[in-house]
């Protein structure tokens, strides 16, 4: 019997996962969904080059396939050599690949490999050929495996060991059996067992009887735990800043927590470097200290942009951020839209609780202007809102709002004083942040008002669902469902200002027809707006080419009154670009009932949930 050591090689693959955030804004109670064109700015670099290597010789491997043939070729040099490589180098290399062959075949268990080879040249280049009988393979005939120290009483790692793939009767891998000494050192690492080694580590070949024995015995040693936590930064108090800690002194010692505390202060946004150091080197009778080191963002933050909107025109964007307003973290937002339909300015003050994660108090404020073809408004609005985020990703605001808005529309106009209470819930959910193929999104919100002279001058009551699913369908394509519903229980709708009443048209509601064009009509035929609300959608989109991709779609629905229900259609063919900040929409669409044009083109930027 003998020790064995074999060559295994090949690849890894690192995925590079790219995250976007997105900012839920409401519009001073719009319902516009609004998809205007972030600012953003896109290079293109275009390459060519065209390289001259001298060919590549042939080399053919037969008798064996898959990873074993390619195992065999990395571990063959004479593989590497071009057709004028010296015919002395390729000669000694061609002597001496039966080495390299018994290295990549014993990696895979195979110790008994015999191969019959040749080797040819002619005026051009040469050619090798290497016909490889396995033999049979060698099987695991033992596996023991003693967990020595604390962790012998520890139930993950019994269960590791009844999960290792490598068990009596199994074909010899030596992959297989160097990872399952990683996933023993891993699950040390991540549980505290720092000091966690192997005192034995054999794999233990027989060649006569083509079996192996596997002896491991792993040392625990002490589980660890947290020790002291040195926090090094000037910019909050340490007793906000513990809450996005996940760990205390004394608690079991965890990579996950680590990783967890990591991740909370990166989504803080007050930190541009975060940088945590376990100091292994000074533990004390089993406590580690931690080192926390912390460089704040600069405190202010601003933006400019220009876009482009098919609802609402061209687009001017300016934005405002202070992230550091006092040592409670305390932030400031504030954000400015120009456009000829659609401009709002607002700012948001934020108040971190209990868990600053997930628990916001805020307090803003904002104007609206909005000029449309059926009506126009001005509003005010001062709001104070509490934000959750769950941990199953329902996202919860609940507010309270104060709203002026002076409006005129085509048939009435008012001015008009609000107290709104509400709710919103949202939630979306996706197989990739910035390209998905599956995924959905919902959104609820419920809102009302009761009629209280001076401060508020109608009573009412409005729920809306907006929801939009996503599915990945066979030969690349996808299916997108999408569905708006609204209903609104008020005596007159005249009474409601415009920003509360329904209107449907554009591109996230019916296309082929313009923005808010479609509605219930008063009796001189001007577009009022409506009581209810409903448009559906059916899209399906396909690739063409990597990042191209064309579709087709159908939209029907309007806002309506329950004495007058006439649902609107419009179909068109769409162009999509799956650029690096998101799927670029341009739509062209036709309206197949009576509208004010005989086709809208819809042009939109930015992930659809």
């Amino acid at each position: 019997m003998t020790y064995e050591k074999c060559t295994l090689l090949g690849f890894l693959n690192y995925p590079i996962t790219q995250l976007s955030r997105h900012k839920e804004r409401q519009n001073l109670g719009s319902r516009v969904i609004k998809n205007s064109l972030a600012p953003f700015t896109i290079g293109i670099v275009t390459l060519a080059f065209l390289i001259i290597h001298p060919a590549i010789a042939d080399v053919t491997i037969a008798g064996v396939d898959g990873e074993s043939e390619n195992n065999v070729r990395l571990t063959l040099p004479i593989a590497k050599e071009k057709c004028d490589s010296p015919k002395w180098k390729v000669a000694h290399q061609f002597n001496d690949s039966e080495s390299g062959i018994d290295q990549g075949m014993r990696a895979f268990g195979y110790y008994h490999a015999t191969v019959e080879k040749s080797l040819n040249f002619d005026k051009d280049c040469w050619h090798a050929n290497f016909n490889i009988s396995p033999g049979p393979r060698v099987a695991i005939a033992k596996v023991d495996i003693n967990i020595i120290g604390a962790a012998k009483y520890d139930d993950e790692f019994a269960q590791l060991l009844d999960k290792l793939p490598l068990k009596p009767g199994s074909p010899l891998h030596h992959g297989t059996y160097e990872a399952m000494k990683k996933k023993l050192q891993s699950l040390a690492l991540s549980k505290g067992y720092v000091k966690a080694d192997f005192t034995e580590k054999k794999l233990i070949i027989d060649k006569n009887s083509n079996t192996a024995q596997i002896r491991l015995a792993f040392d625990s040693g002490q589980r660890m735990v947290f020790g002291d936590i040195s926090l090094s930064q000037d910019i909050l108090d340490e007793s906000l800043l513990k809450k996005y800690i996940s760990f205390k002194p004394g608690d079991f010692y965890t990579s996950d927590d680590l990783a967890k505390t990591h991740n909370a202060l990166s989504k803080s946004g007050y930190f541009d470097t975060i940088d945590i150091k376990s100091d292994l080197d000074n533990d004390q009778q089993g406590q580690i200290p931690i080192n926390i080191k912390l460089t704040p963002k600069k405190r202010a933050h601003y933006g400019f942009g220009v876009g482009y909107d098919t609802d609402i025109g061209p687009l001017l964007n300016a934005t405002y951020i202070n992230r550091r307003i006092n040592r409670h973290g305390h932030f400031f937002t504030s954000n400015l839209d120009i456009s000829p339909v659609l401009s709002t300015a607002e700012m948001e003050y934020f108040i971190p609780l209990d868990d600053p994660l997930s628990d916001f108090l805020t307090f803003s404020g904002g104007l609206k202007r909005e000029h449309t073809d059926t009506f126009k408004s001005l509003s005010a609005i001062l709001s104070t809102r509490w934000k959750h985020a769950y941990s199953n990703s329902w996202k919860q605001t609940l507010f309270l709002d104060y709203v002026y808005e002076n409006f005129t529309a085509d048939s009435d106009s008012g001015d008009t004083f609000l107290l709104i209470p509400g709710g919103s819930w949202l939630i979306s959910v996706s197989d990739n942040p910035i390209r998905p193929n599956n995924g959905y999104r919902i959104e609820l919100e419920t809102k009302g008002s009761y009629e209280f002279q001076p401060v508020s001058d109608v009573s009412f009551l409005q729920g809306y669902l907006a929801a939009t699913w996503l599915h990945e369908l066979p030969y690349g394509g996808k299916f997108i469902g999408r569905t708006v519903q609204g209903a609104t229980l008020v005596d007159q709708i005249n009474q409601l200002p415009t920003s509360y009443r329904f209107y449907a048209g554009g591109i996230n509601s019916v296309r082929g027809y313009a923005y808010k064009e479609l509605g219930p009509k008063d009796s001189a035929g001007n577009v009022e707006g409506g009581k209810f609300l409903s448009v559906f959608s059916a899209e399906y989109e396909h690739p063409v080419f990597d990042n191209w991709g064309v579709a087709a779609f159908v939209d029907t629905g309007n806002a309506f009154n329950l004495d007058s229900i006439n649902l609107k259609t419009g179909v068109g063919l769409g162009v999509r670009w799956y650029s690096p900040v998101g799927p670029i929409r341009v739509d062209f669409a036709v309206p197949l009932d009576k509208a004010n044009s005989d086709f809208q083109i819809h042009f939109s930027a930015g992930p659809r949930i």
